[in-house]
């Protein structure tokens, strides 16, 4: 039988979102292909999440999502450059092909949070998890907080 979480307002989830927080975030799997362009959509996909629910599988997925999250950014940059509606070869206005790119990328990126299930759900556990993930962020704000005051005091 599988041990439940306690509830995100009880002493001990906070004390375990304190304990979290001063944990790093997982590196990239050496396995999968990240640039320096794709580092802060991954890091931003890691805070979506609490650290002790990342695997090697999940890890490999975030990946994927940073990777995909960069692809939008960049087709929507040029696309910027361009306009949705271009002339064809035969001076017929048609939809730029740049458009479809973005849509097949967006829908590969809303599959991508399902997987990882960090994207919006109703499900009540969902609730619970989303109030986890945000005390284990508010955590990591106060560590960066005290961490600050301690290098002032320092100087």
């Amino acid at each position: 039988m599988a041990t439940r979480r306690p509830a995100s307002t009880s002493t001990t989830a906070l004390l375990d979102a304190m304990t979290a927080a001063t944990k790093p975030y997982p590196s990239v799997p050496t396995h999968v292909r990240l640039c320096d362009h794709h580092m802060p959509f991954w890091d931003g996909i890691l805070r979506a999440r609490m650290r002790e629910e990342w695997n090697s599988v999940t890890l490999v997925i975030a990946g994927q999502l940073a990777r995909c999250q960069y692809d939008i950014e960049h087709e929507s940059l040029m696309l910027e450059c361009e306009t949705s509606v271009i002339e064809n070869a035969r001076g017929t206005l048609v939809a730029n092909p740049r458009v479809g790119v973005l849509e097949a990328l967006a829908r590969r990126e809303m599959a991508l949070m399902r997987s990882l299930q960090i994207g919006g759900n109703s499900d009540g556990r969902q609730a619970e998890k989303v109030k986890s993930r945000r005390l284990e962020a508010n955590a990591g704000e106060v560590r960066d907080q005290v961490n600050a005051e301690d290098d002032l005091l320092a100087t």
